[in-house]
């Protein structure tokens, strides 16, 4: 090599560039969580099925899941808790109003509605296999929609403090009917948006 030769140095914007690397991760792990919730013909039979469990023969109609009522506790406190810590204080803070704005918070959001939904749908999943849990299928059924629905808002049109705080009503009644059926959900705050 020769001493006095230097290479030309070349100015990178580091802050585009971890924006963009952070994006890509972010997307690339939504990605992959919207595809591991889809749909299965199962949980839409059960989902219409409502009489079945008011009548007492929810485990015939969709299996037998064995510790529901825990299992229904834990996914119900890791939903609640990830829509409070990552949709709901960012949604009054008014950091979800524009996507644009704060688009990592919004990316967070978002992510964190998907995780919400698919916490909720274990969650209906074991209030379906207990007779006691069985009168939260609705709501929670009602609950779930909201959170497919704001996981697209946050990322188009963002969302406002009066939609966080009209979920968080619900999340409220939810909690409150779970109670007074015997199973109080204690929220438990993930460490990140995707659980």
């Amino acid at each position: 090599m020769l001493a006095g030769l230097q290479k030309p140095q070349i100015a990178v914007p580091w802050a585009a560039v971890r924006y963009g690397i952070t994006l890509v991760a972010v997307l690339g792990v939504l990605s992959l969580a919207v595809a591991g919730c889809g749909s299965s013909t199962s949980a839409s039979s059960s989902s219409a099925a409502p009489p079945a469990s008011a009548t007492g023969t929810a485990k015939a109609a969709t299996g037998t899941v064995k510790l529901a009522k825990t299992k229904f506790v834990l996914h119900a406190g890791l939903a609640f808790g990830a829509f409070h810590r990552w949709i709901w204080k960012p949604a009054r803070a008014g950091e979800l109003a524009h996507p644009l704005r704060h688009p990592l918070t919004a990316a967070k959001a978002a992510l964190a509605a998907t995780f919400v939904y698919h916490e909720l749908k274990l969650a209906l999943a074991d209030a379906q296999a207990d007779r006691t849990l069985s009168k939260l299928v609705a709501p929670i059924t009602a609950l779930q929609n909201r959170f497919h629905a704001l996981s697209g808002s946050v990322k188009s049109s963002g969302a406002s403090a009066s939609d966080a705080n009209g979920l968080d009503g619900a999340v409220s009644s939810v909690k409150g009917q779970a109670a007074s059926a015997g199973q109080p959900i204690t929220e438990q705050t993930p460490s990140s948006p995707s659980g």
